[in-house]
């Protein structure tokens, strides 16, 4: 009888446990750490909610067109295959909410050439935007519509795959800050606390931590960290769109999540302030029939410079990476977890997201 392979997988926010859930239903032994006190409470804890391929192209250009299309390109398809895998997710799980929250996402301009020119480029990778306007869905600006993008929640998600997780057996470790990594002659070894870990394979998961993380073995893993911020309001009394919205010129969302309204996103900010005075202006009934915020949070996006995250084994053996996905980890973390697995598990290669360190 072949025995199960043991694998350590640190991080557990949508990308930990997405990889975690991939590799325990290919019969894996699952230990999931993490340095803070319970499940996604990093990047993961105040999501947009949005999930959507549509949104596949990067944030910061190259400055080579070429280049950001092949990133976009590969980025969306797996977008797509990842948000197939979370609507059956969704199902199995019973998350039932999120199946009938109604399809698609909104993306509101200022100008009507740059949404043209953004719907030229959206088109040209095969993304379906249409060009509308509407009093509630867009709060009366030009916008594109992506019908094809869809919205849940993400927090609500992560907890249940904790739970699937734990019932099948998988090991969770929180407040493992100190877990040290150590090369060994037949891979790598974690310490945490006096006690070794013997394991297969290690799955670095740990967002914008990945680099310092990897630093421990000698790898330097390009990746940069985009702080953003979260504002959670109690829902108004108001006609509110069911679908996101997301400003175009600050990389923003405002998404209704239940009894939920938040205010999301922005990159480069040092404080909530810009993203609430940007959608005062955007959304100025909204923003004045809104009680005092219930909670404010931030937290740092992992962002590759390729574009693309790092989905990939390392130059030492049996040590893997899956992070760098910037603003797309809810799009992605189903579809990059179950990629890991295939590598790990089945042998599969695929060069679109490799780490050459």
């Amino acid at each position: 009888m072949v025995r199960a392979p043991k694998i350590l997988v640190m991080g557990a926010g949508l990308i930990g446990l997405s990889t975690a859930e991939a590799l325990q239903r290919r019969g894996a032994e699952v230990t999931v750490t993490d340095a803070r006190s319970d499940v996604m409470h990093g990047t993961s804890y105040s999501n947009s909610g949005m999930i959507h391929p549509s949104q596949s192209r990067p944030w910061h250009s190259s400055g080579d067109e070429s280049f950001d299309r092949d990133a976009t390109k590969a980025v969306l398809r797996l977008a797509k295959d990842s948000q197939g895998l979370l609507l059956e997710r969704f199902q199995s799980l019973g998350l039932g909410e999120a199946l009938t929250r109604p399809a698609g996402c909104y993306q509101i301009f200022e100008n009507s050439l740059e949404a043209q020119a953004a719907q030229e480029f959206y088109l040209s990778v095969g993304i379906e935007a249409d060009l509308v306007s509407d009093a509630i869905k867009t709060l009366g600006h030009l916008a594109l519509h992506f019908p094809a993008d869809r919205s849940g929640d993400a927090y609500a998600y992560g907890r249940a795959l904790q739970e699937r997780l734990s019932e099948n057996g998988a090991v969770f470790i929180y407040k493992a800050s100190d877990l040290k990594l150590r090369q060994g002659r037949n891979g790598v070894t974690a310490q945490l606390r006096g006690h070794i870990f013997h394991c297969d394979h290690v799955v670095i998961c740990t967002g914008p931590q990945s680099a310092e993380v990897l630093a421990q073995l000698g790898l330097s893993l390009p990746l940069t960290q985009a702080r953003g911020f979260a504002v959670n309001f109690d829902r108004p009394n108001l006609e509110l769109a069911e679908q996101p919205i997301m400003d175009a010129q600050s990389h923003s969302a405002m998404t209704v999540l239940g009894n939920t309204l938040r205010f999301s996103g922005t990159v480069g900010e040092a404080s909530a302030q810009p993203l609430l005075k940007r959608w005062f202006h955007l959304a100025p009934d909204v923003m004045s029939a809104v009680a005092p915020a219930r909670e404010i949070w931030s937290g740092l996006r992992p962002v590759s410079p390729r574009g693309r995250p790092y989905i990939s084994g390392t130059s030492i053996p049996h040590l893997w990476v899956n992070t760098g996905h910037g603003h797309m980890g809810w799009s992605l973390c189903a579809g990059s977890g179950e990629l890991m697995a295939e590598m790990i598990m089945d042998g599969k290669e695929d060069a679109r997201f490799g780490f050459n360190g």
